[in-house]
């Protein structure tokens, strides 16, 4: 076809590649590594069947997880977000912000995370130029069962995108473009009770979507003449990792599920309760007066219900004591422990696409009539990314630190380029967030990521395990 330019923009795709790792912070400064490992609600990202996948520190039957996420990564201002080989869009007002949440049930596990970013593509100088702003998110949609005692962890569901750019001038607001689409993702890890060494795989299908090019609800016109792309792509991945664990602490710890644990006393119970019906319905149906009958049940449904409550506190006091031992064979496990964390990920073509910076770039300059607009193709051939992490405990119990690498593939035909990712967390004092959140011990962290026309930093605030 021909080339990807001004003249021929309609005809073009936007590939969403992304080639920097934007993760939560432990993945970040992991290098991205983080197929393998697969636990809590960040990692759906990473593998869909994390949601099946039970931390060592969940103690219950019915557990959850939550994230909640929001940046202003102002060092995305003059650097080569594409990698290009020079520094290409200023994203102005950058606002980056992510949520999560999974419920899991047994060994059943559901969970949603998705990621928005938002920033404007034009400045607004002077009374009525028209402010422009573009947001992208990404929206993962899981549903998944480990099996063999946690061994094995299944888990498939949808990967969503929302892309639109809208204007606002005078007081009227409009959609310039917009588009909504999903596909099927599925994943797989596999974690040996005791064994020192993970496996982890997620495959994603391609999601492609067309423009919708209609005007916002209220029918304004668009503040903008703005030439529409074809579509979108968010071409297909393949992540594939291992993760193996040095050192005393276990990496792939038994997963004791309460509800077995308390299977035992729940039966004990249960042919206590069937043979006192038993006996008390034979005692009834002998006594052949009604009255007389009557009371005597009476009196049966009032032992019952006496002893039914000494039975419940016997349950109770055992269902506490097992919580209670779970909680300490967790916090009696040595800390000291090295994990190394490799990856390939592996992205598919987007056919006759551009990259979504130089989109950015070229409409910016055509918004402001400039006579030469370059559109850079992308995603001409498959690419491929890999990672490398290492994770640590130096200081037992109160410090961890990681450090990674991975190359950056290019898009555009240009050199990889490679980054180096650095993280910490220090552990903090108990807070119970106002009775919110019982005895939880908290952490802060750091982390950043540093390449040649990119730098990244970020700091968090979360529970320390």
């Amino acid at each position: 076809m021909a080339a990807c330019d001004a003249a021929h923009l309609a005809e073009c795709t936007i590939d969403l590649f992304q080639g920097p790792v934007l993760a939560p912070a432990r993945a970040t400064a992991l290098g991205g590594a983080f197929a393998a490992y697969a636990e809590g609600v960040d990692a759906i990202a990473a593998n869909a069947a994390a949601v099946a996948v039970r931390v060592p520190y969940s103690l219950a039957w019915a557990d959850y997880d939550l994230t909640l996420g929001v940046s202003f990564p102002a060092a995305f201002r003059n650097t080569d977000f594409d990698n290009d080989g020079k520094v290409g869009f200023t994203y102005q007002n950058f606002f980056f912000y992510s949520f999560g949440a999974q419920l899991q049930l047994g060994a059943w596990g559901v969970g949603l995370l998705g990621d928005f970013q938002t920033y404007d593509l034009l400045s607004v100088k002077r009374a009525g130029d028209p402010q422009v702003s573009e947001t992208l998110g990404k929206l993962h949609a899981v549903v998944g069962r480990s099996f063999f005692g946690g061994q094995l962890a299944l888990g498939a569901g949808l990967r969503g995108v929302t892309f639109s750019i809208n204007s606002q001038q005078n007081g009227v607001a409009s959609t310039d473009l917009g588009m909504q689409s999903a596909a099927p993702q599925m994943g797989v890890q596999i974690r040996p009770d005791y064994f020192p060494w993970r496996l982890g795989a997620t495959f994603r299908a391609p999601v492609e979507g067309r423009v919708d090019a209609s005007p916002s609800v209220s029918g304004a016109p668009n503040a903008l003449p703005f030439i529409r792309p074809a579509g979108v792509s968010l071409p297909w991945e393949l992540e594939l990792g291992a993760a193996i664990q040095l050192g005393p602490r276990p990496l792939n710890p038994q997963w004791l599920n309460p509800r077995e644990e308390e299977a035992r006393e729940r039966k004990e119970i249960a042919a206590d309760r069937a043979a006192r019906r038993v006996a008390q319905d034979l005692e009834l149906d002998a006594i052949c007066d009604a009255g007389q009958r009557a009371e005597r049940a009476r009196g049966f449904a009032v032992q019952e219900t006496s002893i039914r409550r000494e039975e419940d506190g016997r349950f109770d006091e055992t269902h506490k004591r097992l919580r209670a031992e779970r909680r300490a064979r967790y916090a009696n496990w040595p800390r000291e422990r090295i994990t190394v964390l490799i990856e390939l990920l592996i992205s598919g073509k987007s056919a006759d696409a551009i990259g979504l910076e130089s989109y950015f770039s070229g409409q910016a300059a055509l918004a402001q009539t400039t006579p030469t607009v370059d559109f850079r193709r992308s995603g001409e051939n498959v690419s491929y990314s890999p990672r490398l992490g290492f994770e640590g405990e130096p200081v037992a119990n109160w410090l961890q630190t990681r450090f990674g690498t991975y190359i950056e593939p290019s898009r555009l035909g240009t050199n990889p380029r490679q980054h180096f990712t650095f993280g910490f967390d220090m552990k903090l004092a108990p807070w119970s967030g106002f009775g919110l959140f019982g005895d939880q011990i908290w952490r802060i962290g750091g982390v950043a990521d540093l390449a040649p026309r990119y730098q990244s930093f970020s700091v968090s605030l979360g529970a320390w395990h």
